[in-house]
Order: structure tokens, then sequence, then C-alpha cells
């Protein structure tokens, strides 16, 4: 008996340990084909379904997932085709009618041991009558309910703990399966997603170096056109151009359309009232056409359809100030764009926007040029001829009244005298402003001309103080000079430097009404440094870069008290730049003035060949 006993308990461990053993062995199935499947969630399912009914000895088995708050049939084991095919069909609330619908509604296990035995029981279509025991077992996720698995025997015989137990680390594996499955597409369609916008980024950014390549507009059209279809996989473009005059559109520029369309579109005066156009204008927002067969309001459908295009997408191109025109893309087959088709459709309109308005603002600016060029040209034609032709008789003024000073016509009286050295004096300033124009146009016309040659500064400096000294002794200025010893010989145009001097020593001479004016040269490395100093009423700050200026003056009133063309400083910055020097000045208002200038002691041969 004893033998009997141990024999017996023997063969139960035994069991017991060849159904963990079982148990275990299609747990680790289970998990070696999830961790298997990726992505793939059918065959774990399937895998499981099967698993399930054969180690728990079911009759049938079926994995019910949650979509769409409904549950529907995702796997299934031992039902007849006529039953998956329409359990493929229905959907099962989470309610208490049936067993799946009862595991999701309280989310725990339901076993109804015989189904004969309660009442209430709706079984399955088709499956009247067919099993009395079933077992539901839900798949949790976070507390919700998101499939069940669902288990049946045709006999009644409950399923065991062990079993129940079994479908339960089913269920764990499935959730994880699902889980596994749900991360592992959404990384995908992520990883995707982000493929195709650096995809598009990077077409979006070779559209942008090619835009802004070129300032031509035509090509800057047929740029963006060529661009839309390669990022959008279209048959056709085309570019209308938008009038705010007529409110209308006109076709500037198309790509994939043949010749004899592009003809008759290129004719056409589109209404904005009449046009899918205008309501993508007044909306501010794309417009799809997804048939053009369908009655529209779209005057180009008979053409396009005849050309065998059915769909078109309208994107607005709409500038901060303006409304530029309308992008059309066409395809051949019928159906609307991708969401993300149109909006990157929308970021390539902005950026068009931007490249139409530059192209745009960059002919204008080099429309405006030339024009402002030519102008330019003609007045310096002007001054030159002007200035020759007001020289000539203003000279014979002058000759003939110093002839009659110097008394070649007879002793003049003192009165008569002194009226024709009043013409002189007069005549003379009237003849510096004429050369100080002259001298301007050969700028601007590039006709004045350096003579290098070597000179001495000191001799420039004090041939300056010659001419100019007795201005200032008439306004009892003290007129001061210190010049470096030593100074070496300069290569330049003297001629010009003096000019510059004279300016600035007669411009000091002509503001200071009281003090002194001084003139000071010295070299060093290379340059040579003057400066002319005064004691009259200074510049103002904001003046100190004007008065450089052409037909600029301090005072520029009419009732001003020195006269002058406010051309001197001009030229004098001219002339001391095309010997690659500078002027500058320093003043405060109430201590008088310094200009300086520094000039190359050797100026370079090559610069005058530039100028």
């Amino acid at each position: 008996m004893e033998n009997a006993r141990l024999l017996g308990e023997l063969r139960r461990r035994t069991r017991d340990l060849q159904e963990s053993l079982e148990y275990q062995t299609a747990t680790s199935d289970v998990l070696k084909v999830i961790s298997r499947s990726g992505a793939e969630l059918e065959p774990v399912l399937d895998t499981l379904v099967e698993t399930a009914a054969l180690i728990c000895q079911a009759d049938e088995a079926m994995i019910m997932r949650l979509q769409d708050g409904f549950y529907r049939m995702a796997a299934s084991f031992g039902y007849t085709p006529e039953f998956v095919e329409l359990m493929a069909r229905s959907r099962l609330p989470p309610d208490t009618g049936t067993v799946t619908g009862q595991t999701a509604l309280e989310r725990r296990v339901i076993h109804i041991h015989d189904t004969a035995a309660k009442p209430d029981y709706r079984p399955p279509p088709l499956q009247a009558g067919e099993h009395r025991t079933a077992l539901g077992v839900p798949l949790l996720r976070d507390e919700t309910a998101i499939g069940v698995i669902f288990l049946t025997r045709s006999r009644v015989e409950p399923f065991t703990e062990k079993q129940i137990s079994l479908v339960t680390t089913f269920a764990d594996q499935a959730v994880i399966a699902i889980e596994n499955a749900r991360l592992f597409n959404e990384l995908r369609e992520r990883t995707a997603e982000l493929g195709r916008s650096v995809e598009e980024l990077k077409m979006l950014s070779e559209v942008g170096q090619a835009v802004s390549s070129t300032l031509d507009l035509r090509a800057v059209l047929s740029t963006i056109l060529t661009s839309s279809l390669g990022l959008t996989w279209a048959n056709a473009g085309a570019i209308f151009h938008y009038s705010r005059a007529d409110r209308s559109f006109r076709l500037v520029e198309a790509v994939g359309w043949d010749a004899a369309l592009t003809r008759t579109v290129r004719e056409l005066r589109i209404a904005e009232s009449e046009s899918a156009m205008g309501e993508a204008i007044a909306r501010r927002m794309p417009v799809q056409l997804a048939d053009l067969a369908q009655p529209s309001r779209y005057p180009l459908r008979d053409s396009t359809l005849a050309a065998g295009f059915h769909s078109a997408l309208i994107v607005p191109l709409i500038g901060a100030e303006r409304t530029l025109g309308a992008i059309i893309l066409m395809r051949q087959e019928a159906g609307e764009f991708p969401p993300e088709t149109v909006r990157l459709m929308q970021t390539l309109a902005s950026q068009s926007v931007l490249a139409i308005q530059n192209a745009r603002m960059f002919r204008e600016i080099a429309d405006k040029s030339e024009q402002l060029a030519l102008a330019s040209q003609h007045k310096s034609q002007f001054l030159a001829n002007m200035s020759h032709e007001l020289r000539t008789p203003l000279n014979a003024i002058l000759g003939y009244a110093e002839l009659l000073v110097d008394g070649i016509y007879g002793v003049l009286p003192d009165r008569p005298k002194g009226v024709l050295e009043r013409i002189q004096n007069n005549g003379k300033h009237l003849l510096a402003l004429i050369n100080d124009v002259l001298d301007l146009a050969k700028i601007e016309a590039g006709q004045l001309t350096l003579t290098l040659e070597d000179y001495a500064m000191p001799e420039v400096v004090r041939s300056v103080i010659t001419a100019t000294e007795p201005l200032a002794t008439s306004k009892g200025l003290k007129f001061t000079a210190a010049l470096q010893d030593g100074m070496p010989m300069g290569h330049g145009d003297a001629r010009r430097v003096s000019q510059v001097l004279l300016n600035l020593v007669g411009n000091a001479i002509k503001f200071t009404e009281a003090g002194e004016v001084e003139i000071r040269a010295s070299s060093a490395n290379g340059q040579f440094e003057l400066s002319v100093r005064d004691t009259g009423p200074g510049i103002a700050d904001a003046d100190q870069e004007r008065i450089f200026g052409e037909f600029q003056q301090i005072d520029n009133t009419n009732t001003r008290n020195k006269g002058g063309t406010g051309l001197g400083l001009a030229i004098s910055k001219r002339m001391v730049e095309m010997q690659g020097g500078t002027i500058s000045v320093e003043s405060v208002l109430g201590q008088g003035s310094t200009f300086r200038v520094v000039l190359p002691v050797h100026v370079d041969e090559m610069m005058e060949a530039a100028e």
C-alpha cells in the first residue's frame, strides 16, 4: 500500500513537472516569436492563440482587439472559415452580453463552467449550442482592456487554475507584443517622416540656393516650378501673375504643358471672380480641385482635361504688402494631393514670394541705376558744355576790363577805374566758380586726369601762402606757416595739391573774422601731412561729414553772408582721393577748425591708370 501511495505521488509530481515544463516551453516559444516579430504583430497573435488552445486543451480560441471603441477579431484557432469571415465583419461592444464584452467591461477573468446553466449567456454568431465552457482573459494596458483572449470547450470541463494562469501570462505577453509593434511602427513612421522631412528640407535648401543664385525673374520662376514638380511628383505646373489693376491672372511660366496648351492659356485673361485662383487668394490658403471633370470655377478645365490632367492644387503667392499670383500643380490622375504635399507647397510658396520680390527689386534697382547713370552722364555733359560756353565770354570780359584798367584805350578817370576793378574781381570770382563746376563735371565724367611729376612740397605751400596772404592781411588775420625741415621730394600732381591747399586756406580766411590761420606741412612714413587751422566759428559734428558733399554748405539759406557754390571741398576730396590720400576735419563750435590732408609722397602711377 505504501509503495502504491508513493508511486501515485511520484506520477502526480511527474505530471505536474511535465505540465510545468510544457507551460514554460510554450511561454518560451511565444517569447521567441515576440522577439523575432518586430513590427509584425499577426504572427505573434496567431502563435499565442494556437498555443493557448493546444496547451489548455480548448476546442476554439480567438483574440479580440480594441479598435474605435469596439472589439474585433485579430487572431483565431479552430473556428470554421464561415465563422472567421463573419467575425471579421463583426464588432463587439464592451457589455455583459458576451464573454468578450463582459471581460473587457469588468477588466477581469470571466470563467463560465457551463454556458447552459447561464440563462443570460449570449454565444457568438454560428456558435449557439456548440460550446459549454468559456474563458475570457483581458489584455490590460494601463488599466485599459485593449483586447481579450477567448477560449471555449464543446464539453463541460472548467479550465484549471494553472491553465487560467498560463492564459493570463499569454495575455501579458500579447500586451507586450502589441505595445512593441505599436512602438516599433511609431518609430518606423517617425523615422520615415523624419527622413521625408530631411529630404524635403534638403530639396528646399537646394531650391533656395538655386533661386538665390540668380536674380533673373524668369529663371527664378522656372526654378520654382521645376522644383515644385520634383517635390510633389506632379505632372505639370504653372505660375500666374496677379494684376491688382484689373483683378485678373495671366500665365507667366509653365512646365510640363505642350506648346498648344501653353499658347492657349497665355492668351487668356482669367478674372479673379471666375477662378479657383481667386478663391485661393481670398482665403489665403491652398485650394484643391480633386476632379477637374466636376463642375467648378475653373476656366482652364476643358483645356487641361483635353491635355490629360484630372486634378489640380492651387497655392497662392501672397507677400506682406501685395498678392503676387498663384502656383498651379496638376496631376494626370484624379484625387486630392496629400496633406504633407500641401504643407510643403505652402513652405515653397513662402520661399518663392521672397525670391520673386528680390528679383523684382533687383530689376527695379537696376533700371533706376541705369536711369540715374544716364541722367548723371547728361548732367556732367551739360555742366561741362555750359562751363566752357560761360568761360569763353567771361575771359573776354576780364581781358577787355584789364585792357581798360591798363589804359590801352586811354587814361580813365579814377571813378570808372574803380568800377572796372570791381568788375575784374567779381569776374574772377565767377570764373573760379565756373572752374569748380567744370572740374566736378570732369571728375564725374572720368575725364580729369593727374599729371604726375616730381615736386617739392615746401614750394607748393609757399606758393599758396603768397597767393592767399593778401586776403588774410586785408581782414587783419594773423597768417603763419610751419614747414618741417628736410621733407623728401614728392611725386604726384603738384597743381592739384596746390588747388586743394588754396581751397582750404581760402575757406579758412573767408570764414574767420578774427584770430589766425595756420598752415602746417610735415612728412613721416612715406606720407605728407598738411593741415590748415583757423580760429573761425567751427563746424558742428552733424555737418562735418556733410560739408564734403557736392553743393553742401553749413549755411544753405538764401541770406547767407558767405558766397560760393559748395563745391570746393567736394572737389578737393576727389582730388586727394585720386592721389591715394585722405582729407578730414576736426572742429568744435566756437573754437575753430582744422582740416587735415594726408598724401603719399610717391603717388602710384597704377592708381592713375585705374582711375
